[in-house]
């Protein structure tokens, strides 16, 4: 019998950083190369409109994401020990820090434009959907008993159903 974890016992199996300042500091920063990767490689995906290797990503990057989450926690819970770092190491985390934001916005642009293709394509089908319904000759009975076309009054209905 397998047990599925919750997400609070999978945060508390997520890699602790070392307690050495400099090294942990290496080590968020190899976390954030690994998640701004992960990102690179799904604009690329988006921007070629890849949709199976954007979908083989999206364990990758919740798996890198955790791992990020996790660091910066620990980071801001260790946050007095980050002014005793050694400097230079703490420039190198805040520019590849802005250089991950920026990815990461990018990444953000990509996504949100996928979205609104998503949704203009569902529109045009539903309008073709719509439009077709109204254009199919239709014959029902009429108040007398004679079959009369109302499909030019007949009212259809769309909607769109998302299962995530």
């Amino acid at each position: 019998m397998s047990t599925k974890q919750t997400p609070e016992q999978e945060q508390l199996k997520a890699k602790s950083l070392p307690r050495d300042t400099n090294v942990a500091i290496k080590d968020v920063m190899d976390i954030i190369k690994c998640l701004g990767k992960v990102y690179s490689e799904e604009n690329e995906a988006l921007k070629h409109a890849d949709s199976k290797r954007f979908m083989a990503l999206q364990e990758k990057k919740l798996a890198a994401t955790h791992d990020y989450q996790s660091a910066m926690a620990q980071m801001i819970a260790r946050k007095n020990e980050l002014k005793t770092a050694d400097p230079a190491m703490k420039d190198r985390l805040k520019k590849l820090h802005n250089n991950f934001s920026t990815i990461s916005e990018e990444n953000m642009r990509s996504i949100e434009r996928m979205q609104r293709c998503t949704e203009r394509l569902g529109n045009t089908i539903r309008s073709a959907a719509i439009k077709s319904a109204h254009n199919t000759r239709g014959y029902s009975y009429g108040e007398t008993g004679a079959i009369s076309n109302i499909s030019r009054k007949k009212a259809v209905s769309s909607g769109l159903s998302e299962t995530v």
